[in-house]
């Protein structure tokens, strides 16, 4: 293993100026420098909404908190092959008047560097020096009262409650998981079974390639042009297809679930969201639009009843594996969860649901609307008449639309009462 990393993290990482983000208009990012190993300076990157650009409404909102004597947080955590760009999710919660700071991870995003290896990592436990360095910022920037919700995707999920249990941070107050990778696909046994598998692929070196094919047909139900509601995958940051499983990552992938295996004891809230079916298969189904195609749901609900004594599960009905990007229904409940669990869990402040209702609508409208595809096929369709003059009959497709939801908003009940105690590898 002649290639593993010698990674040397300073004690104290430094952290540059805000400067424009580049890669959203209206954001700011700031370059935290941790250290160097042998693939040159490592760096992460802390994104969050150019201050400058709030709105009245947002800043008045925090301020109304800032007066009651608490200031309210997000800290999110992107996840395999991704990087911080979920620009409708920072805007929700923003718009709630609660300030958000997501972190693009070492080798990934705008912190990948020429000559580095995609993504790589040996040890999960790392990624504490940029997550303290975040937390840090954050006390800093918003003060010693501010309440932190630590939110996380995926490999991010699973990266985050080892840091959690083994640091237990301060001012993080709360644990929101989206689809986190708390298991391998499968069980428990298929991931021990499968080590052997690995340790013989970290013979030739910690980044031999592992031959696991990615059929693509998550990232064919997020983007627009295929069918989902997302142009975030028509502007990558770096080729997707670099982001390939190697063994020494594997390995640290398979490390860190057999610590959830053996329990944790993480002693804040966590709330784990899953969607409410999966579909792992070698061939295209239309219902993955409404289904997580990257993890065993099962596996990862079965697995957080490890992480520690209050733990939360929440099923979205039609959700994506981002559930975050899942079509307008789903996206909305899972906001809608989110938002009523942390209220009362995270932040123990009374949201007010006229704000939470209008955050909904902004959130599910979001994205390629069902309107938007239905126009763009009729348009197609009309087109493809003209031309074909050979043609009998046309097979148009057209996109069901996104009735919103009816139910009861759970947020209502928080409102009243909490204030007492391109590539589908993208996202794993």
């Amino acid at each position: 293993m002649a290639d593993s990393l010698h990674t040397e993290l300073r004690a104290h990482p430094t952290v540059d100026d805000w400067r424009p983000d580049s890669v959203m208009s209206g954001y700011q990012q700031a370059t935290v420098h941790l250290g160097r190993d042998d693939e040159g300076e490592i760096t992460a990157t802390f994104v969050r909404k150019d201050p400058d650009k709030l709105t009245f409404s947002e800043r008045l909102r925090r301020t109304r908190y800032h007066l009651r004597g608490h200031r309210l947080a997000v800290m999110y955590v992107h996840g395999w092959n991704d990087y911080f760009y979920r620009r409708h999710e920072s805007e929700y919660w923003e718009s709630l008047g609660i300030a958000f700071y997501s972190v693009d991870l070492r080798k990934f995003g705008r912190s990948l560097h020429d000559g580095q290896t995609p993504g790589y990592i040996e040890d999960l436990h790392a990624y504490a020096a940029e997550f303290n360095a975040l937390r840090d910022l954050i006390v800093e920037e918003q003060g010693e009262q501010v309440r932190i919700l630590l939110m996380a995707h995926s490999q991010g999920g699973l990266s985050s409650v080892l840091w959690v249990n083994s640091e237990q941070p301060h001012h993080i107050e709360a644990v929101a998981l989206d689809s986190p990778w708390l298991e391998l696909q499968g069980n428990r046994m298929f991931r021990i079974l499968s080590t052997p598998v690995v340790q013989a692929f970290r013979l030739g070196g910690g980044k031999t390639v592992m031959p696991m094919r990615d059929p693509g047909f998550y990232g064919r139900c997020i983007a627009r042009e295929t069918g989902g509601d997302w142009d975030y995958l028509e502007h990558p940051i770096c080729d997707p297809n670099l982001f390939v499983p190697r063994a020494g990552w594997m390995q640290a992938i398979f490390n860190a679930q057999a610590e959830v295996a053996a329990h944790l004891d993480i002693r804040i809230p966590v709330l784990v969201c899953t969607s409410d079916k999966t579909m792992l298969q070698p061939t295209w189904d239309e219902e993955m639009r409404n289904a997580d195609s990257v993890l065993d749901i099962t596996a990862i609900r079965q697995a957080s009843l490890n992480l520690g004594d209050v733990v939360t599960l929440a099923t979205i009905r039609g959700g994506l594996h981002d559930l975050s990007l899942s079509r307008p229904t789903a996206r909305r409940q899972y906001f809608r969860i989110v938002t009523a669990w942390s209220a009362l869990m995270a932040w123990r402040r009374v949201i007010p649901l006229k704000h939470v209702q209008k955050a909904l609508d902004a959130v599910a409208a979001a994205g390629y609307t069902a309107e938007d595809r239905e126009d763009a096929t009729t348009a197609q369709t009309a087109s493809e008449a003209g031309s074909a003059d050979t043609s009998t009959s046309a097979d148009t497709t057209t996109a069901s639309s996104a009735a919103d939801s009816t139910a009861a908003d759970p947020a209502e009940s928080v409102a009243s009462e909490a204030a007492g105690p391109q590539s589908a590898r993208v996202g794993l």
